[in-house]
C-alpha cells in the first residue's frame, strides 16, 4: 500500500474504532418501549431513547419488536427485517467528507445528531438535525410498516453551507455510506458487495471497486456467518446515478467496522434522496 492509501486507512479505521463500540453494544435485539400502546391487535409504531440510541420497534399490545436503531452520536441507522435477523450494517445518514480546511484529522465522519418523530398513516416520520464539519444537515426518515420480511426507509436530506474538499476523486464527498465488518470468509456482517444484481467480493484489503461505477443502485449483502446468524442486505436507491466504490481495511478485530461502501459527489450537495431496505441475505 502506498503511504496515501495508508494514511487513508489509517483514518478509516481510526474513526470506526471509536463509532463501533457504542453500536455494537447498544444494538442487541430488544423490545422497544413506549408510553403510547396501541389496542391489542392494531399495529403501529414504538419509539423510546435508551441512553444515546433511538430504539424503533412496530407492533402492537405490549409485542413490540424492534426493527431499527438511531445512533444520537454519530448518526448510524440500522435496520432489520424480522425478529429473527441480526445487527448488521448500518447507514451513515450524515455525509461524510474530506476536506484539510475544516476536518481535524482531514476526514469528517460520524457527528451527534438530534431527532424527533411523528407518526404520518401507517408510516414513522423521523426528522434528525446534525453539522458535519460547518454544514448543517436536516433528513427526514419515513418508516413504511414491515412486510413480506422487508423494511423499507425513505431518506431525504438538505445541507447548508459551504466548505472546501480535497481533490479526492472518489471519495470528496459521500451523501450516503454503508459502515460494516468482514474479516474473512468465515467472520462477517456482510459477505459481499453488489451493484444492481453484479456481487463483488470482498478483497483482503483495499478499494472494493476500483475506478468507482456509476449506479442507482447498490449495498452490502447479508446473512449468516460464523461471527452472527441472519444479518440483513442492505440496499441503497439512489434518485439518480452517483459514483459508487468502497474500501475494505484488513483487521483481526471483528469488533469494528472495517467495510466502507459509499456513493460520491466532488462538491458539497445542497440535498438528495434515497430509499434503504433491510432483507434477507440471500436477496439480491
Amino acid at each position: 500500500m502506498n503511504e496515501h492509501a495508508h494514511r487513508r486507512a489509517t483514518r478509516f479505521a481510526w474513526v470506526y474504532a471509536l463509532l463501533l463500540v457504542a453500536v455494537v453494544a447498544s444494538c442487541a435485539p430488544a423490545h422497544a418501549a413506549s408510553p403510547v400502546r396501541a389496542s391489542a391487535g392494531t399495529k403501529t409504531w414504538s419509539v423510546s431513547r435508551d441512553g444515546s440510541v433511538l430504539q424503533i420497534g412496530y407492533g402492537s399490545g405490549v409485542d413490540f419488536p424492534q426493527y431499527a436503531a438511531l445512533h444520537l452520536r454519530s448518526s448510524f441507522f440500522r435496520m432489520v427485517y424480522s425478529r429473527a435477523a441480526g445487527w448488521g450494517t448500518s447507514v451513515i445518514l450524515l455525509p461524510a467528507l474530506w476536506s484539510k480546511a475544516s476536518c481535524p484529522t482531514d476526514y469528517c465522519q460520524g457527528a451527534p445528531v438530534t431527532a424527533s418523530w411523528r407518526r404520518s398513516g401507517s408510516s414513522l416520520v423521523l426528522s434528525m438535525h446534525g453539522k458535519i464539519a460547518t454544514l448543517k444537515v436536516a433528513a427526514t426518515i419515513t418508516l413504511t410498516p414491515p412486510a413480506n420480511r422487508t423494511l423499507i426507509a425513505h431518506v431525504s436530506t438538505k445541507v447548508t453551507g459551504t466548505i472546501k474538499l480535497d481533490k479526492r476523486p472518489g471519495e470528496a464527498f459521500k451523501p450516503v455510506m454503508l459502515s460494516s465488518m468482514h474479516d474473512s470468509s468465515t467472520m462477517w456482517d456482510s459477505r459481499a458487495a453488489f451493484i444492481g444484481t453484479r456481487v463483488y467480493r470482498f478483497p483482503s484489503s483495499g478499494w472494493i471497486i476500483h475506478p468507482p461505477v456509476t449506479t442507482r443502485d447498490f449495498g452490502l449483502q447479508g446473512g449468516t456467518s460464523s461471527f452472527k446468524k441472519n444479518t440483513p442486505t442492505i440496499e441503497v436507491v439512489l434518485s439518480g446515478g452517483r459514483p459508487v466504490t468502497g474500501w475494505l481495511q484488513k483487521t483481526s478485530n471483528h469488533k469494528n467496522d472495517n467495510v466502507g461502501f459509499w456513493c460520491a459527489a466532488n462538491k458539497v450537495l445542497s440535498s438528495w434522496s434515497f430509499s434503504v431496505t433491510a432483507e434477507p441475505g440471500a436477496r439480491l
